[in-house]
C-alpha cells in the first residue's frame, strides 16, 4: 500500500539504495477505553473509546555496490531516524493510490541493523516508530475562509478521521463567535476587539488562544467548546460586531486526516 517514503529519507521505488520491504502500523491506531465504577450500581460504565498513539514498524533493505559505500548508506539511514537527537520528525510517504500523507514520529526502540556473515554490500534494518497523534495527515494544507458578513460557510474534511484545525479570526471585529454547527460546538470571546490588521488564533487541538504576537488571550474566553472537523462537510457559523475596516474574516486552516490507509 505504500509506494515510497519520501522523508526523512527516500526509501522505496524512488531510491537506488533503500528498499521498503515491509511496513506495519498503517491501519488504525491503538484504542483505549475509558471506564469507571458507578456508585450504587452493579458493574462499570464504559462511556467511550478513543484512539491513542500509532506504532509503526519498518523493515528496510540497504544495498550498495561497494562495502565502503554500503557502510555510508547504513549510517545515513541511522542518522535520518535519529529522533532522540533531532526531536519529532516528519515521516512522509506516498501510497500506491498516490495519496501523499505525513505523521510526526519518534523512535520507539533501538534501530536494529544486524551485521550478518556474508552481508558486505547489502543488509536489513528494522525501525520502530511511535506517533503521538494517531491521525495520518495530508501533506497539503487547506485554508477555507468565511467572511464575517456572510455569517456561515462550509469546510470539508476529505479524510475519514476527525481533525482539529487552527481557526484564525481577522479584525476588525468585537466579541467573535465561531460555531461548528454540524457538531453544535462553539468557541467565543467576550470583552475583546480584534483591530484591523490583527488576528487571533484558536488552536483547537491544543486549546490555546493567541494573537498575532503570540500573546495569550484565553482570559477573554466565553465559550470554550473547542471543536474539530468531522469527516465530510462541516457548516461553520461566524458572528460578532463587525468594524468598518480590515479583512473581517475567519480562516479555518487544516489538513485532511485519515484513520489509516
Amino acid at each position: 500500500m505504500i509506494a515510497n517514503i519520501t522523508a526523512p529519507l527516500a526509501i522505496g521505488q524512488s531510491s537506488s539504495y533503500y528498499t521498503l520491504k515491509e511496513a506495519y502500523g498503517f491501519g488504525s491506531a491503538t484504542v483505549e477505553v475509558s471506564k469507571w465504577d458507578r456508585p450504587g450500581f452493579h458493574g462499570i460504565k464504559t462511556p467511550r473509546a478513543f484512539w491513542r498513539e500509532r506504532l509503526i514498524r519498518l523493515i528496510v533493505g540497504v544495498r550498495s555496490s561497494t562495502s565502503a559505500d554500503y557502510e555510508t548508506r547504513r549510517r545515513a539511514l541511522e542518522a535520518a531516524f535519529d529522533t532522540p537527537r533531532d526531536g519529532l520528525t516528519w515521516l512522509k510517504f506516498v501510497t500506491q493510490g498516490a495519496t501523499s500523507l505525513q505523521t510526526q514520529v519518534h523512535l520507539n526502540s533501538e534501530i536494529q541493523g544486524d551485521l550478518l556473515p556474508g552481508e558486505v554490500t547489502m543488509g536489513e534494518f528494522r525501525i520502530e516508530l511511535i506517533a503521538e497523534d494517531p491521525v495520518l495527515y495530508s501533506q497539503t494544507q487547506t485554508t477555507t475562509s468565511i467572511n464575517l458578513s456572510a455569517g456561515s460557510g462550509t469546510v470539508t474534511n476529505n479524510g475519514n478521521s476527525a481533525v482539529y484545525p487552527t481557526v484564525r479570526v481577522y479584525g476588525n471585529v468585537t466579541n467573535p463567535v465561531i460555531t461548528n454547527t454540524t457538531l453544535g460546538k462553539t468557541v467565543s470571546l467576550t470583552g475583546i476587539t480584534i483591530a484591523a490588521g490583527n488576528y487571533i488564533d484558536f488552536n483547537m487541538l491544543n486549546e490555546t488562544i493567541k494573537d498575532q504576537s503570540g500573546n495569550r488571550r484565553y482570559s477573554y474566553i466565553n465559550s470554550d467548546d473547542f471543536w474539530w472537523l468531522k469527516e465530510g462537510a462541516n457548516t461553520i457559523t461566524v458572528s460578532g460586531t463587525i468594524g468598518g475596516s480590515g479583512e473581517r474574516k475567519v480562516s479555518v486552516i487544516y489538513r485532511d486526516g485519515y484513520i489509516g490507509i
